[in-house]
């Protein structure tokens, strides 16, 4: 039978991927770069011509886990079916505490202290950086919908995106925290945007289609 041969990135993806399994459900300590070869079915000398070490793998396994919960998240918060500001970000929160979940495995392990908190901090930065745009997006469509500013709606989102990852990390070095009763989050959203708490929890919004 003729083998397959893939290309360079498709091969360093299959890497990337099979080492994220194995951090996710192992723990770093516990994952070993022959595991990592051997799911992929792949020579260990290969592995070396993509990655310096387990750790150099590791972190580009972190940064691409960021990248799909991002896009998992931003499909959650944009939805095109009609839904309040509240149910939007209820179903993002519920999202990112179960991911979160699982990843504490990963960030609580026997992984360099100091590593594991430069890479938590770096790629939750980058998550929020990203959610920036969605969330102003759905802040502009409520303007429209109530006829009423609500201020510069860029700094809005990134004050809301930000406070909302203040309240997952908490006051930890490592790891994250559970979320606030749904409805504290209705009254600390309906706050900070700057409307009444029935409106986050009632008015429907549209997203049109390609909106973002």
């Amino acid at each position: 039978m003729m083998r397959i041969s893939k290309s360079p990135q498709e091969r360093k993806q299959e890497i990337i991927e099979a080492a994220l399994e194995l951090f996710m459900s192992r723990g770093y300590e516990k994952t070993s770069i022959s595991m990592i070869v051997e799911r992929v079915g792949v020579a260990q000398g290969l592995f070396y011509y993509y990655f310096k070490s387990k750790e150099d793998v590791f972190q580009e396994a972190m940064q691409f886990y960021t990248d799909r919960l991002a896009t998992e998240v931003i499909g959650d918060l944009l939805a095109p079916e009609a839904a309040s500001i509240f149910e939007r970000f209820s179903a993002v929160i519920e999202h990112l505490s179960s991911m979160f979940e699982a990843s504490d495995l990963v960030f609580n392990s026997d992984l360099n202290t100091g590593l594991v908190k430069e890479i938590d901090i770096q790629l939750s930065y980058y998550f929020s950086v990203t959610l920036v745009e969605p969330v102003a997006v759905l802040i502009s469509l409520l303007e429209e919908k109530i006829g009423q500013s609500l201020g510069d709606v860029n700094q809005l989102s990134a004050f809301v995106v930000f406070g909302i990852f203040g309240l997952l990390h908490g006051h930890h070095d490592i790891g994250h925290q559970r979320m606030p009763t749904p409805e504290f989050l209705a009254t600390l959203l309906a706050r900070t945007i700057g409307v009444d708490v029935a409106m986050l929890l009632k008015e429907k919004i549209e997203i049109p289609e390609g909106q973002i």
